[in-house]
């Protein structure tokens, strides 16, 4: 049996030139039916295409490489949960989105999982030095971040997720974690919630500290104090979030919990009713969220939902975008998140 991506007439790999002749048409023809169609014919882009696929015309990816001296690939670090009882599906939502905004280019995504606490630039560093990609993607930014300094004087494109206080020199995607920390810590008020407690990771991360001055915010716009004894910071591991939130009950006596994300709120949850202190569904729950999890929760919920998948389908683009000619200044993007109730 012929290989498939062989034409069986011929027995030789399918080319423009092949499918040209096969249809009367030009070379140029051809290539600009298979990119985009520019000055083409609808009519004749499809003949094109799918005279392609019935030949089993693959794009020789290795040509395109030597004539444009790219690799056609992009690398993206993103930030992966050490822990197995819960498990962390924030970066395969993103890595779903960059798939999507490269599906029809002839890009493609290598994903290095950054686990907490790992320092990863001596592997950014290597790969940029070795050119494995034309591009990078990282997140969990801080404000003064190493791995920015050394990307941008490496001259490789890359796009962070979230800002650092350089931002305004290079291209990121970011949600607006202030706005969504606030809108959530208002939504608890406005249920009569007043001694609201914040969980969250590591405060050296950009969007922990822009969550914290949102929740500070809405106690102020509320003239409800800030209580330094309700504001958690703990590692991202469920069993230490689980105590940590037990005894904070214990000691600090909130009547409701403004959230990091999923990975949090289940944790929270356990450990609020470990405590005891009084029936679970007193106490309500905020969170900044990717999915409807909370939906099947007999809790009081609300949420600040935004897709990981829309936060990747952007990154992505970005990324190209800066790959293909774009200033960095010029691809900046801030998106809001949508505040969601559930079981009130």
């Amino acid at each position: 049996m012929p290989d498939r991506f062989i034409d069986p007439a011929v027995q030789r790999p399918v080319t423009l030139k092949s499918i040209a002749k096969q249809l009367g048409v030009s070379v140029t023809t051809v290539a600009r039916s298979l990119k985009d169609g520019h000055k083409i014919s609808a009519e004749t882009v499809r003949l094109v295409r799918e005279t392609a696929e019935d030949l089993g015309y693959v794009r020789n990816l290795d040509g395109l490489r030597l004539r444009t001296g790219r690799t056609m690939s992009i690398l993206a670090f993103l930030g992966a949960s050490a822990d197995d009882e819960i498990g962390d599906a924030d970066s395969v939502g993103i890595l779903a989105g960059i798939h999507r905004r490269l599906a029809g280019t002839d890009y493609t995504v290598r994903a290095v999982p950054v686990i907490p606490g790992v320092d990863i630039l001596p592997e950014l560093a290597n790969a940029v030095r070795m050119r494995q990609a034309d591009g990078v993607i990282i997140d969990h930014t801080r404000p003064q971040d190493e791995r920015v300094d050394y990307l941008r004087e490496s001259g490789m494109p890359f796009v962070t997720f979230g800002r650092t206080d350089t931002s305004t020199d290079h291209a990121f995607f970011d949600l607006d974690n202030h706005d969504a920390a606030f809108k959530s810590t208002r939504s608890l008020i406005d249920l009569g919630y007043k001694r609201i407690a914040i969980i969250g990771s590591d405060p050296s991360f950009r969007f922990v500290q822009d969550r914290l001055e949102g929740y500070r915010h809405a106690l102020t716009a509320a003239r409800l104090p800030f209580d330094p004894a309700l504001a958690l910071n703990v590692e991202r591991q469920p069993r230490l979030i689980r105590a940590a939130t037990s005894r904070l009950v214990a000691e600090a006596r909130p009547d409701a919990f403004l959230c990091e994300n999923e990975l949090y709120l289940i944790p929270t949850i356990a450990g609020v009713r470990d405590a005891g202190a009084k029936p679970l569904d007193d106490y309500g729950f905020s969170l900044r969220s990717t999915n409807n999890l909370a939906e099947y929760l007999a809790l009081r919920v609300t949420s600040a939902h935004y897709s990981r998948e829309s936060a990747g389908w952007n990154l992505a683009d970005l990324l190209l975008r800066q790959i293909g000619g774009a200033a960095p200044k010029c691809l900046q993007t801030i998106a809001k998140t949508d505040l969601r109730h559930f079981n009130l």
